[in-house]
C-alpha cells in the first residue's frame, strides 16, 4: 500500500471577485523508498498541492489518504505533528539553539527524555555527513549547505516516513544543491523514506526516482 495517495483532489481559492482553481482533479500515489519531484512554474499549483499533502488544508473535492485514511477525518494538528516532516528553503532553524538543540527539539516535543534525545540527535547529525564539531555551534556559524543538512537531520528526528521539502536547494549553489539531493536520495533508498521535493531546480531532476510536472493545476508524470 502507498504511504500517501490522492484521489480526484480539487481545491480552489475564492474571493469576492474571482475563483482560482489551483488543483484540478489530481490522482496519484507516493510510495516509501522513493524520491519524487514536483516541478512547475509559479502559480501552477505546486505549493497548494504540498499544503494539501501536509494537512494544512483539506480538498474541496476528493481525498488525500495517509496510509489509506482520508486526512479530512483526522485531527490535522496531530497528523502534521506525528506523520509529516518538513524541510524548507530558508532552513527555519532556531537561531538561539545549537545544532544539537535544534535536532533534539522535535524529539523533546514528543516526550523523549533529554539524555536520550541528545544521543539520538547526535546520531542524526552524523547521518547527514556532518562532524561532531558542529554539534555545539549555532546556525549563523554554518554555511548554507551545513544549515540545510541540520534541517534534514531535524526532519529525520521527527521519525516519520514521509518528508516534504519546499525548494530545499533554493538558497544553495549548484554543487551544494546536488550534494543535498544526493544525501536525500541515499536516505530514501537506505532507510525507506518517501520524500516529495517541490523545486524549480531543473539541475537535480536526473537524481529523482519520479518527476511530476505541475501545469495549471494538473499533475502529469514525466515519462522521459
Amino acid at each position: 500500500m502507498s504511504i500517501l495517495s490522492l484521489q480526484s483532489v480539487r481545491y480552489a481559492y475564492r474571493s469576492q471577485y474571482q475563483l482560482v482553481e489551483a488543483v484540478k482533479g489530481i490522482s496519484c500515489e507516493f510510495e516509501q523508498g522513493t524520491m519524487y519531484a514536483i516541478v512547475g512554474k509559479s502559480g501552477s499549483g505546486k505549493s497548494t498541492l504540498l499544503s494539501l499533502i501536509a494537512g494544512l488544508d483539506v480538498p474541496d473535492e476528493g481525498d488525500v489518504l495517509f496510509r489509506g485514511v482520508p486526512t479530512r477525518t483526522l485531527n490535522l494538528d496531530a497528523y502534521r505533528r506525528n506523520n509529516i516532516a518538513m524541510i524548507y528553503q530558508n532552513f527555519r532553524l532556531f537561531p538561539l539553539l545549537t545544532v544539537l538543540e535544534n535536532v533534539m527539539y522535535p524529539m523533546e516535543l514528543h516526550g523523549i527524555r533529554p539524555r536520550d534525545a541528545k544521543k539520538r540527535a547526535a546520531e542524526y547529525v552524523r547521518s547527514v555527513d556532518l562532524p561532531d564539531a558542529v554539534l555545539n555551534r549555532f546556525p549563523a556559524m554554518l554555511s548554507g549547505g551545513e544549515r540545510q543538512r541540520v534541517a534534514i537531520a531535524r526532519a529525520l528526528a521527527m521519525e516519520t516516513n514521509l518528508i516534504l521539502t519546499d525548494e530545499p536547494t533554493g538558497n544553495l549553489d549548484s554543487t551544494t544543491s546536488r550534494n543535498i539531493i544526493a544525501l536525500l536520495g541515499r536516505l530514501v533508498h537506505e532507510r525507506g523514506y518517501c520524500i516529495v521535493v517541490v523545486t524549480h531546480d531543473m539541475g537535480v531532476l536526473d537524481m529523482m526516482d519520479v518527476t511530476f510536472q505541475m501545469r495549471d493545476g494538473v499533475l502529469i508524470e514525466d515519462q522521459g
